[in-house]
């Protein structure tokens, strides 16, 4: 068997398989005994036609038959040779075989691209800008809580600012007509100055009780707005609890009073932008790896990532053919192109610095959240048992395990900044 291999580009090979009719004597003939014996023609018992009538009556049939399974034999062990591992199927082109000639063909396919490293040990300088908390921010939490133990009260001299409603609503055109299948029902609705009901639909709204028919334009960022009729059937108020040592320990079971629940939260807001800043330096490390590639991402892992995408969309309630696949992929390319890079080189790094994560890690990494988990902890180790989370949580280790290494190779500048700042840019 001759096999020679051709670069197309960085992840693509062609493999041209040529395979001597002396090699294959043995195999087309040992073949075509067992073809002969499917074969019935009148006049002869099943399986004893002679070998000179099932070759001019079926040659071309058997030739193609045989070329099929040849051609895959051969081409896994044209990959044997070359020491290739395609990472999609290959697409078999220029096939060509006759009883007496060699099978020749040819499997192109794709291969993970070389990854080539930069001299990442000495030179890493990174910035990790980690936010310290504010009064605001327990103030805010504090709140956050109230809003989530508020009970509902039903109001019946009409709707105000803040109140919620429960309402149909029907979209109409200009001249108000319904459109059909454009109805909406049992919608809640809170009635705030900066949102989509603030404004004129403030007071519209204003007033309303159950029963009532308003009409409302909710405002469109690519268009004219959107007319509805808004039919009323239920207007309440939120009734917010106190603030006092009962509401501390109704919300979290850790505090003996409000005192102590302001200092669980501040702690617990800490911790939570601790955290975030772990995760952006971590994705700014990941990120510098991808900058400096030269790499491009193989086709077919591309589509196979925009299949996720798109699955994750369906998963949204989205029917598949109400998605717009080139929509989803223009949107998704960037997105699409650094996760498959960032996996390549991850993988790269992870072999050239020798980093793994075996079983007994995995169990005491399992052992840790179901301790931190107490009382589900039993349902954290149910959850872990099946395979997929088992490998999901294996490559969160490996990750971790390798930023651990990269840190240790760079000089990182801790920045602390006020978490002022970061409300201003989420208020932008």
């Amino acid at each position: 068997m001759q096999c020679d291999v051709s670069v197309i580009n960085d992840y693509t090979r062609q493999l041209a398989v040529a395979v001597p009719w002396v090699e294959l004597e043995g195999k087309y003939t040992a073949f075509l005994r067992k073809f002969t014996k499917k074969v019935k023609l009148p006049g002869f018992r099943k399986g004893k036609v002679p070998p000179q009538i099932i070759r001019r009556q079926f040659g071309p049939v058997a030739e193609a038959d045989f070329a099929e399974s040849a051609v895959q034999e051969y081409y896994v062990a044209g990959l044997d040779e070359s020491g290739l591992a395609p990472i999609n199927q290959a697409t078999i082109r220029e096939v060509h075989f006759h009883e007496g000639e060699s099978l020749r063909f040819e499997a192109t396919f794709e291969v993970e691209p070389e990854v080539v490293l930069p001299n990442y040990t000495k030179g890493l300088k990174f910035q990790q800008i980690i936010f310290d908390i504010e009064d605001e921010d327990v103030v805010q939490a504090v709140e956050d809580l109230r809003r989530q133990q508020a009970t509902l009260k039903t109001v019946d001299d009409g709707a105000a600012e803040d109140h919620f409603i429960m309402a149909d609503l029907q979209e109409v055109d200009e001249a108000g007509t319904p459109l059909i299948g454009r109805k909406v029902e049992n919608q809640y609705i809170q009635l705030t100055a900066d949102g989509p009901f603030g404004g004129e639909n403030l007071q519209r709204l204003q007033g309303a009780r159950s029963g009532d028919t308003r009409r409302v334009a909710i405002p469109s960022e690519t268009g004219p707005p959107t007319n509805y009729e808004l039919t009323v059937k239920q207007v309440t108020e939120r009734i917010l609890p106190d603030l006092d040592d009962a509401f501390a320990k109704q919300v979290d079971p850790q505090a003996d009073d409000f005192e102590q629940l302001r200092r669980n939260l501040r702690q617990r807001i800490q911790a939570s932008f601790e955290k975030d800043a772990e995760r952006r330096l971590t994705r700014e490390i990941a990120d510098h790896f991808v900058r400096g590639a030269n790499l491009e991402a193989p086709a077919s892992m591309f589509e196979n990532y925009l299949e996720n995408v798109i699955s994750e969309i369906q998963r949204d309630g989205i029917r598949l053919e109400e998605i717009d696949r080139e929509a989803v992929r223009d949107e998704h390319r960037a997105s699409i192109n650094w996760n498959i890079k960032w996996f390549l080189l991850r993988a790269r790094l992870l072999k050239e610095e020798e980093i793994s994560v075996d079983d007994d890690a995995l169990k005491q990494r399992i052992d840790e959240l179901a301790a931190v988990n107490g009382q589900e902890s039993q349902r954290v180790r149910d959850f872990y048992r099946r395979p997929e989370n088992r490998r999901n949580l294996k490559e969160e280790l490996l990750t971790s395990r390798l930023m651990a290494r990269l840190k240790e190779y760079a000089k990182i500048k801790v920045v602390h900044k006020s978490s002022n700042e970061l409300r201003k840019v989420g208020g932008k």
